[in-house]
């Protein structure tokens, strides 16, 4: 599987949440301007943050989004997950064992081997995912600081 830039842009809101002034959410409009993205592409991906509980909107005049969660509760592969779904790298369409019908028992050995390896990526691959935070990453990002700045998204539209 690889993943779409619906990942990339999902990221970025959370970037951009995580370092709105907490006084006031993030208008949809702030965000999908400095995404230089749609306002209904936009909000397909904050719908399925808010789904998934890991963003918040408010409606009315002053409405937007911020995080409902803390930054070290949300991983990356909550937000990977979030957009993409679970992530499994191997199809198993079924090609191999059509391929090698004619050798019954060995085609499903072999298959259930190549499954296998595929599984233990895919947990792997979770598993780093699942042990980086976003505060993690905005830690990391912003280490000369010495914290997370803050600032009012919805004063650059």
């Amino acid at each position: 599987m690889k993943l779409t830039n619906a990942t990339e842009q999902a990221i970025a809101i959370i970037a951009i949440l995580a370092t709105q002034d907490e006084e006031m959410p993030a208008s949809s409009k702030a965000i999908y301007q400095k995404l230089s993205v749609s306002q209904s592409y936009v909000k397909k991906l904050l719908r399925k943050l808010v789904v998934s509980k890991i963003i918040e909107g408010v409606s009315g005049n002053n409405g937007g989004f911020y995080i409902e969660k803390s930054l070290r509760d949300i991983s990356l592969l909550d937000i990977v997950e979030a957009i993409e779904g679970p992530f499994y790298s191997f199809p198993h369409i079924g090609v191999l064992e059509r391929a090698f019908s004619d050798f019954n028992e060995i085609a499903q050995n072999g298959n259930e081997t190549i499954t296998e390896v595929f599984t233990q990526a895919d947990i792997a691959w979770n598993e780093e995912l699942r042990n980086v935070t976003v505060q993690d990453v905005l830690s990391d990002v912003f280490k000369n600081y010495g914290e997370i700045p803050r600032r009012d998204w919805n004063q650059y539209v």
